[in-house]
């Protein structure tokens, strides 16, 4: 039946992320107050309308080929993000335009799949992620629930990556 593994992130997007990434998650942005001093949100470009029926981010681990492996931000994130395949996950996802003057993406949701798996498919945000040059920052965790601890995972010179925080592992 596979196990599944719930994926939660909060990331600031970087100030020079393309339009065309943001598109990716525009679905999923939140108003801010009328009056609040550090708005109000630059527009966000049109959401992406999923061009391909079949898709999902782990199409690799189906043994599909994807026609815009190397233009990942061509499907539609949001859906993904913001739905859970495991009953035990509540899920939910936002885009919100926050105090730093950057776009914030901040999600729990759950995929039939293993971490390792999920990683791959969320290894392409790295770049798009603002990060501190002089150390990694935290950006979020993926509990795989056939393991006893969660993989963790940071952002450092423009890179994704993950941890892995169980026994033996590296």
């Amino acid at each position: 039946m596979g196990s599944f593994s719930e994926v939660v992130m909060s990331l600031d997007f970087r100030v020079d992320t393309p339009a065309e990434v943001l598109a990716a998650f525009s679905a999923l942005e939140q108003p801010i107050p009328g009056d609040a001093w550090w708005g109000p949100a630059p527009a966000l470009p049109e959401p992406v309308i999923e061009p391909v029926q079949w898709w999902s981010p782990d199409w690799r681990e189906a043994g599909e080929t994807d026609e815009f492996e190397a233009e990942p931000w061509r499907h539609d994130w949001a859906s993904w993000l913001s739905g859970s395949m495991s009953g035990s996950t509540v899920a939910s996802a936002a885009l919100v335009w926050t105090l730093s003057k950057r776009w914030n993406l901040t999600c729990r949701c759950s995929f039939k799949s293993w971490a390792e798996a999920i990683f791959v498919f969320l290894e392409w945000l790295g770049p798009f992620i603002d990060s501190w040059e002089d150390r990694p920052r935290l950006v979020g965790y993926i509990d795989d629930e056939q393991e006893p601890r969660p993989y963790l995972l940071w952002v450092q010179h423009r890179r994704l990556v993950m941890e892995d925080l169980n026994p033996g592992g590296g």
